[in-house]
């Protein structure tokens, strides 16, 4: 069988400091997602508007299959930062990686995906617009973090468990 390839251990907390500060400032600005920023109340120029290439852009109020157009990339790139810090996380080796923290890690997967799919389908009947824009944001990395919690928490048990015998 093969085995996924994880990442060094030390990539663990370069992830975690990218969650952390993609976090904070979702929640210090929620609207930073749109890449409509703000400090103290009032708005400012984003420095992150750039000419980009758009699929399925609206001209004028006809759908075009391509467009230059000009668009603030922050939300973006905190979006790509906050996957690439869930990644980091959730594919990491911890200390001791052996077949029982594969087994936990296969386990801790299909959990997460039980539950990513409950708490989205439960979303869906709760939230309604820009609110429930917000949440589908969420559900982009949601089950990596899902992931990395069950995961930590079964090691974390497994542990306590053998200091028990011990």
């Amino acid at each position: 069988m093969n085995k996924i390839k994880l990442l060094p251990r030390s990539l663990r907390v370069v992830g975690l400091a990218l969650v952390f500060f993609c976090f904070g400032l979702f929640v210090t600005d929620p609207e930073v997602v749109f890449g409509e920023m703000s400090f103290l109340g009032s708005e400012i120029q984003s420095p992150w508007k750039v000419t980009v290439p758009s699929l399925l852009a609206d001209d004028h109020g006809e759908t075009v299959l391509f467009k230059w157009e000009e668009n603030d990339i922050s939300n973006e790139i905190l979006l790509t930062l906050m996957l690439l810090g869930t990644y980091l996380i959730a594919f990491s080796k911890i200390k001791e990686e052996d077949e029982f923290s594969y087994q936990l890690r296969m386990e801790a997967m299909s959990q997460a995906h039980l539950w990513n799919g409950l708490l989205l389908l439960l979303a869906n009947w709760l939230f309604y617009d820009g609110i429930f824009l917000y949440i589908m944001i969420w559900g982009l990395f949601s089950f990596l973090l899902i992931f990395s919690l069950v995961f930590a928490f079964k090691i974390r048990n497994y542990r306590k468990d053998l200091s028990y015998e011990e």
